[in-house]
């Protein structure tokens, strides 16, 4: 167990630096580029984000599938035409609606190479995760930050464009950039699956069942959060949008990648090898030593949240953006459910209950549209928003706590 602990420690340590560089990063762009302007980006990019999911869903069928059966053409071969098929629909659907429903001024060729180049990379970093190439994966990771800042200083102060345009170049160049560099890398560990037909035998099946679900699945946990940002355009001012866009969701987004994307990456083999072979007592502990650091790291977000928000928050960014610091300290109270609830569905996952993952999820987002519904009912702040999401993450633990404690009680039968 403490080979697992060593690698989710060292990938904690490479993305303090990643998010330190990125959020460093936002902060320079939030003094430089128009709110606004800034406050379109990121809902573009959202957007885009959000058409991507499946693919970064298919991740954790992909490592179960390749770890079971090593038929790794079959499963990139599926992965690719899912590809092929998100990109011609997102070419139909997302881009028309960002540049005329949005407001996206700027040329369709560059929402078509955005979207190609995020494309390629998920792709290949997928890769990586199902062939278990970590050091290439914390190697990205770590170049990410550095490409995206150095492609806006050339486009903005080089190139001398405008503040939109420059942030769509930085994002193209550094997906490209990433994407270049991970397959120069890879190809010197794994051969590249061959184009062929898609075999559909039982492990096929499994593998694209599961990662049907498993897309649905993640991409049900993001929704949330763009939940949070539709309700906010909608209900509210682009000022209060502001305040979540630019603040509070970048920093609920680096928690989220430096305490809980390691669950998925590291955890979730681990305890896939443990449950098949019913090593009941090696995932308790494993369960105890993360419930224990879980509490660790919340109860600290706690703690600087209720006394430094407000000064963090007015000190980082313009007075215009010191609203968000009440965002913030409520989501801290609720980051705890967060982590515990990404083991608890690693945990799930790895027993095969992929369709009990989903419900999870799903409940999750009905929950936060309830809450947020009831919520407003007695306040029309825009804190109701927040509130909701939290009370929505809570509920998602007590789901999968109560799934937990079914999978635990099995083991333990099996045992006897």
């Amino acid at each position: 167990m403490q080979e697992i602990k060593n690698h989710f420690y060292h990938a904690i340590l490479i993305s303090i630096f990643t998010v330190v560089a990125g959020f460093s990063f936002k902060i320079f762009l939030a003094r430089i580029i128009e709110k606004d302007v800034l406050t379109l980006y990121y809902t573009a990019i959202d957007i885009f984000s959000f058409s991507l999911l499946i693919l970064i869903g298919f991740r954790s069928s992909m490592v179960v599938a390749y770890a079971k059966s090593k038929k790794d053409e079959n499963i990139i071969n599926i992965f690719r035409y899912f590809i092929i098929a998100l990109v011609i629909i997102s070419w139909g659907i997302i881009l028309p609606y960002l540049k005329h429903r949005v407001g996206v001024e700027i040329h369709y060729w560059y929402l078509v190479f955005t979207i190609l180049t995020m494309s390629s990379y998920a792709y290949l970093s997928n890769q990586l995760a199902m062939y278990r190439l970590y050091s290439i994966m914390k190697q990205s990771t770590f170049l990410e930050p550095i490409l995206g800042a150095i492609w806006f200083l050339i486009a903005f102060y080089v190139a001398n464009t405008n503040g939109l345009k420059s942030l769509f170049i930085m994002t193209i160049m550094s997906y490209m950039g990433l994407s270049i560099f991970i397959w120069l890398k890879k190809r010197r560990e794994m051969r590249e699956a061959r184009l062929a037909q898609v075999e559909l035998d039982a492990d096929t099946k499994t593998f694209l069942k599961n990662a049907v679900l498993s897309a649905v699945e993640f991409g049900s946990g993001i929704i949330m959060i763009y939940t949070a940002v539709f309700f906010l355009m909608h209900y509210y001012s682009i000022e209060e949008l502001g305040d979540f866009q630019v603040v509070t969701k970048p920093i609920l987004m680096y928690m989220i990648t430096l305490f809980v994307f390691p669950v998925f990456r590291f955890l979730l083999p681990e305890l896939s090898k443990l449950h098949a072979q019913n090593a009941y007592k090696e995932i308790v502990a494993l369960q105890r030593w993360f419930y224990k650091f879980s509490f660790l790291v919340s109860g600290s977000f706690v703690l600087l949240m209720i006394f430094y928000s407000g000064e963090f928050v007015s000190f980082v960014f313009k007075p215009e953006y010191h609203g968000a610091y009440l965002y913030l300290t409520h989501l801290s109270f609720f980051f705890i459910f967060i982590m515990l609830n990404a083991f608890q569905i690693a945990l799930i996952k790895a027993s095969g209950g992929f369709a009990k993952a989903l419900f999870v999820r799903v409940s999750g987002i009905a929950l936060f549209i309830v809450a947020f519904y009831l919520t407003r009912l007695y306040s029309e702040n825009s804190v109701s928003v927040v509130f909701g999401l939290a009370l929505a993450y809570m509920g998602m633990y007590v789901l999968s706590f109560v799934e937990v404690r079914k999978i635990m009680k099995r083991m333990r039968v099996e045992l006897v």
